[in-house]
């Protein structure tokens, strides 16, 4: 069945995930770091914001946040422009431009850069440039001319509400695939993370993960312990109570314990005891309030079973107050092809 997604007007935040056909390894580090460099161009032509995100070899996980739209004026247009297309490719429009204007056809010169705006503070557009992009260049340069699709399906995405338990718990989920994948034992080592990064190279990554905390003026050192601390207490091993056998990879107990007391008093967010499922197939992630408003706002992409039950708590969700959504309706309002 066709998935659908809830896109918002105002500014909101997603997390968007994409696996390749048949689960093939094809992500080596020459893919993710053209993965990495294409989604930094996008951000700057498109306005939006990258708060974390991993690529792993088979799937990629971003949390993005979509600003609200506004005008642009055509001079930032064209600097934005010009960062995705690159320099060479960028002058050959210039070029096409002068000729427009000197054959007064400013109204293609117009028509171009409002096709450019259209693409702008918009979660489709960006996904749907990302995964174009990359298909190129991968078939490119693996002479894949007429392999078949390489994407398994259109982009999943669930709406995660702009609160900082349910932004810093969606992120650290992200953030533990390496551990939970058994790449590495420690998320600061895995080089394709946005808390990796964050860890390595301070400033605007740091800056981006500093924004999962709303509302707190945390400065660098803090945001990281924070941080840090989160993750280990939400990525601790889970061990079945009765048989002892390990139900979840994860950090062990006593390596959790000397985190925590390493970053000092814990956070006020609590362990999350929940099931990957709520970050692959849900649809929103938020407060109890939020996700029915939401529910009632888009009631038309839900059954009546699922709006009538409202939101659902997140196992153990109770104790930081998140609860979620999913069952979307196979018709929607947003039907995008990407």
């Amino acid at each position: 069945m066709r998935l659908h997604r809830i896109k918002l007007e105002e500014a909101a935040t997603y997390h968007v995930m994409s696996r390749v056909i048949e689960h093939r390894f094809i992500f080596g580090d020459a893919e993710k770091s053209y993965l990495y460099n294409l989604m930094r161009r996008l951000e700057s032509f498109t306005g939006c914001e990258v708060r974390t995100y991993a690529f792993m070899d088979d799937h990629f996980h971003v949390l993005l946040h979509v600003p609200e739209n506004h005008v642009l004026s055509d001079a930032e247009v064209k600097r934005r422009a010009k960062i995705l297309y690159g320099k060479k490719k960028f002058a050959i429009m210039e070029k096409s431009w002068e000729l427009w204007i000197e054959k007064a056809c400013e109204e293609k010169v117009k028509a171009q850069l409002d096709g450019f705006r259209v693409r702008m503070y918009d979660l489709s557009e960006f996904m749907k440039t990302f995964k174009q992009r990359f298909s190129i260049y991968y078939n490119a340069n693996h002479d894949r001319r007429s392999a078949g699709p390489l994407w398994h399906d259109r982009f999943k995405s669930i709406l995660v509400e702009e609160k900082e338990n349910a932004q810093v718990t969606v992120a650290a989920y992200i953030d533990l695939n390496p551990v939970r994948a058994g790449v590495v034992k420690d998320p600061k080592d895995y080089r394709w993370s946005g808390y990796a990064e964050a860890v390595a190279k301070g400033g605007f990554s740091r800056e981006r993960i500093s924004k999962l905390f709303i509302n707190r003026d945390l400065t660098g050192r803090q945001v990281l312990s924070e941080y840090r601390q989160h993750l280990y207490y939400e990525g601790a091993r889970r061990i079945h109570e009765y048989t002892g056998a390990v139900t979840k990879p994860g950090f062990k107990r006593d390596l959790v314990d000397k985190i925590l007391e390493e970053g000092g008093e814990l956070s006020v967010i609590q362990l999350l005891n929940c099931k990957v499922r709520y970050f692959s197939d849900g649809v929103i992630i938020g407060s109890k309030d939020y996700v029915e408003r939401m529910l009632d706002e888009h009631k038309d992409q839900f059954s009546r079973l699922r709006r009538k039950r409202g939101a659902h708590k997140m196992k153990n969700g109770e104790k930081i107050g998140l609860c979620t959504a999913c069952e979307l309706r196979s018709r929607a309002i947003i039907a995008d092809r990407q």
